[in-house]
């Protein structure tokens, strides 16, 4: 005999509570476009006297040109000024204009001015949305879903087929509309092969209606139901169905994970649970493949196997779930409810698959829940409200709402989100990514998104009990939904015939996100060779002839989302130095000779020192060691953030290894930089040696681990190599660790004479911790401070800054 397939036990719990309805939020239709842009000029007050500010900004308007007849329409706040377009554009297209506009030396910025529109959290007027805790935010409730905020970013997306492989479904008011057909009888298929079993009178059909599971005293005492004991019928299915996508937002009843979704029904389990025969079957047709001669018309998404029994996976499992995920179907499965571990229980313990535990409302795991390495993610599991018949053995017409406990319950709560996932984003439903590839983007979006474990709730989730965090409808929806950022990087003026390199960068965008593609395309200028367009910092040789290259970038993430950027590359010949004080080309592994004298003041050291520049262009990230000798003076060096004399210093150097020479190594990302080659003395004069090489390895190494910081003593960083994990990839960042031992409020302070500083406070010991609070420029300087009253625990800081690829020293304090 087959194996046979027991549902998880069940606790009901019947509860109902009316709620007074709120009217849906206004939709930010225009979400996506603006017709404005805002531009600041850069303050120049001998300009400001001669022309006005409108003519100064319809001259850069005038400048950038493209056909586009934009004109001044106000002034604002801040010395900014608003641009009207001459019709409705993109964020996108926007936002190229005002790159253009930015490239006119009077911008000091341009952006687009886009439509902002009333928090999208949307709250259903079912009336017992209220009983409906899981569904709720984590602020009220650490097991909840977080669902409301999420349904305010999937607004009048496609319909989702979720298969529910299951006891079948009745119909319901609150549940019909949902149904693939409208009603239960075609809303799929009946897979269950045993007449007996079945309990409709015959074996398999195309009527996945629900006759009932009940367990008689005779069916006890049958030898083919041996095992069971006498029980009412568990509306199982509708049960699921009801939290997959119940009809929301009708003023009646409950509401769904899913509104999008439409469900699809495979019968598989009937009275006394199911053959492992007949599920494979239904798991593999409700994915769209033809099960002997019955085809599916309305393959699933998402299959929902809210089902198991002991064991280990098997053959025929396995295989069924391989073929429905290699169709692009994510198949979610129930971890179990013996309080084992998950490895014990099939399919859940299956490759390809999403294993769901249970949470209690206060966060912890369910008590019955199993757990273990297996489980991917946790989900609300206890005391979830859904909708389920009144019979006790039969269906009857009474339409009721029920609670039940069980990572049954909490499977659907998964699958609903995946089905808002793919609803959010139509690169996920288009072909544009391999179908195969979108169940294992989806779970790891999942799971990236997932939320920290709340504590101290009794007993207490964690990584190895129950997966990879917390379901969050949310941020789940926010990892397929938003899009990255492209940087083509500062327009660059050349001489002809000089190797050039793009300096593109991109961040992802979303938890858990990942960059597919760079993508180059030249739009404007003599053409050029790239040497790889599908790289960040593709080179290219420039012209024999003077004019202006554009290039646009595109990056592509892994969910299909694209963010475009341009840049300049301006080829004329090679200027004649004119001053002393113009940087002269310093190259790898070259020494160079100069003279310090009268002609050339210092700009970072006073006017009263000479001084001489050097400008050093990589190609890529590197170590760089650069020396400054002398045996006439005491030798004083700058390393300059920038192309220019007056560049931003990132580090200087005096009397290196207890010499008058001086000395830096750096690790330095791809740019160009200047050396300010002075003396430590005023007024001095004579030779000295400059030189730079690139070293074979980092003479310190910067780490990304957070270090401790004792609570009233100042630290010290240098930005180099690290990069942001929530600033972004682009940002280095310095990490540290602070421990309370009881509550009190404490106050932290980035500061920096180098960078303009942006401060982190996370929820917890490590850096990919959750975002308890953030701030930028306190108090009106470049420094950023935050003053919080915290529990006791541990916290961890990401000291980071406001601009990209900064590098420099900086303090952190905590008081």
């Amino acid at each position: 005999m087959l194996p046979r397939l027991w549902l998880s036990p069940l606790v009901l719990l019947l509860t109902a509570q009316v709620w007074a309805a709120e009217p849906p939020p206004l939709q930010p239709q225009l979400a996506g476009a603006t017709d404005q842009i805002i531009v600041k000029l850069r303050p120049t007050a001998q300009r400001s006297m001669m022309f006005s500010a409108e003519t100064q900004v319809e001259a850069a308007i005038a400048n950038v040109g493209l056909g586009i007849p934009a004109s001044y329409e106000r002034s604002m706040g801040g010395n900014a000024h608003v641009v009207q377009l001459p019709g409705t554009m993109s964020v996108q297209e926007a936002q190229d204009y005002a790159t253009l506009l930015r490239t006119d030396p009077d911008v000091e910025y341009a952006e687009p001015d886009q439509l902002m529109f009333p928090t999208a959290d949307i709250t259903p007027n079912d009336p017992q949305f209220l009983s409906q805790w899981h569904y709720g935010s984590a602020n009220a409730d650490g097991g909840a879903a977080n669902l409301p905020a999420a349904w305010g970013e999937v607004t009048n997306a496609p319909e989702i087929v979720v298969a529910v492989v299951d006891t079948g479904v009745l119909d319901h008011p609150d549940l019909s509309a949902r149904l693939l057909g409208g009603q239960a009888a075609t809303s799929g298929y009946d897979f269950v092969n045993t007449p007996a079993r079945a309990n409709d009178g015959d074996g398999r059909d195309n009527n996945p209606s629900d006759p009932g599971d009940w367990i008689s005293a005779t069916d006890a005492a049958d030898s083919a139901f041996s095992g069971c004991s006498v029980r009412n019928s568990s509306w199982h299915g509708t049960h699921v169905a009801g939290t997959v996508g119940a009809v929301s937002n009708n003023a009646e009843g409950v509401a769904g994970v899913a509104w999008n979704a439409k469900i699809l029904m495979a019968r598989g389990m009937g009275k006394c649970g199911g053959y492992l025969s007949d599920i494979s079957d239904a798991i593999r047709w409700s994915s769209g493949e033809t099960i002997n001669g019955v085809p599916n018309p309305n393959p699933a998404k998402v299959i929902n196997l809210s089902l198991g029994g002991s064991g280990s996976c098997g053959s025929t499992y396995q295989n069924a779930i391989d073929a429905a995920t290699a169709r692009g179907a994510a198949v979610v499965v129930a971890a179990g409810n013996s309080n084992q571990n998950v490895s014990t229980h099939r399919p859940a313990n299956c490759n390809n698959v999403i294993a769901v535990t249970a949470l209690a409302r206060t966060g912890g795991k369910a008590s019955f829940s199993n757990t273990g390495e297996g489980v991917d993610i946790a989900a609300p599991g206890v005391s979830i409200l859904s909708t389920l018949n009144g019979g006790k053995t039969t269906p009857t017409d009474q339409h009721t709402y029920a609670a039940y406990h069980g990572t049954s319950m909490a499977t659907p709560h998964v699958s609903g989100v995946i089905a808002l996932m793919l609803a959010a984003n139509p690169h996920l439903r288009d072909g544009s990514i391999p179908a195969s590839e979108i169940p294992a983007l989806l779970e790891q979006k999942l799971k990236a998104s997932a939320r920290l474990f709340v504590t101290g709730t009794g007993n207490d989730c964690s990584t190895a009990l129950c997966g990879a965090g917390a379901l969050d409808a949310y941020r789940a929806v926010m990892s397929v939904k938003t899009p990255p950022l492209a940087q083509a990087g500062a327009n660059q003026n050349v001489s002809m015939g000089a190797g050039v390199t793009l300096q593109g960068t991109g961040t992802a965008g979303g938890y858990g996100g990942n960059i597919r593609q760079y993508h180059w395309q030249q739009t404007a200028g003599v053409p050029v060779a790239l040497s790889n367009n599908t790289a960040a910092n593709p080179t290219f040789v420039a012209p024999a002839t003077a004019d202006t290259l554009a290039f646009r970038l595109t990056v592509t993430n892994d969910v299909g989302l694209t963010a475009t950027s341009v840049t300049n590359v301006t080829v004329g010949a090679t200027p004649i130095s004119t001053s002393v004080c113009d940087p002269a080309v310093l190259n790898n592994a070259e020494t160079l000779t100069g003279q310090w004298a009268a002609g050339c003041a210092s700009q970072h050291r006073g006017s009263g020192f000479h001084a001489r520049y050097y400008r050093f262009t990589l190609a890529m990230a590197a170590t760089v060691k650069f020396d400054l000798k002398s045996s006439k003076q005491d030798a004083y060096l700058y390393l300059l953030a920038g192309d220019q004399t007056t560049s931003s210093v990132l580090a200087s150097n005096d009397d290196s290894n207890g010499t008058t020479d001086s000395q830096l190594v750096r690790n330095l990302p791809a740019g160009t930089y200047v050396l300010e080659a002075t003396t430590y003395a005023a007024g001095r004069a004579g030779e000295f040696t400059i030189s730079a090489t690139l070293a074979t390895a980092p003479t310190t190494q910067n780490s990304c681990d957070p270090s401790a910081v004792a609570l009233g003593a100042t630290t010290n960083g240098q930005w180099e190599t690290c990069a942001a994990r929530k600033r972004g990839s682009t940002y280095f960042a310095g990490y540290y660790r602070f421990t309370l031992t009881q509550a009190a409020t404490v106050t932290i302070d980035l500061k920096s004479d180098q960078q303009d500083t942006f401060l982190y406070l996370l929820n917890g010991s490590s850096a990919d911790s959750s975002v308890l609070a953030s701030n930028d420029d306190s108090n009106g300087s470049t420094n950023s401070q935050i003053k919080r009253t915290l529990a006791a625990g541990t916290y961890t800081l990401e000291a980071t800054t406001y601009y990209r690829q900064k590098t420099g020293a900086f303090s952190v304090t905590v008081k």
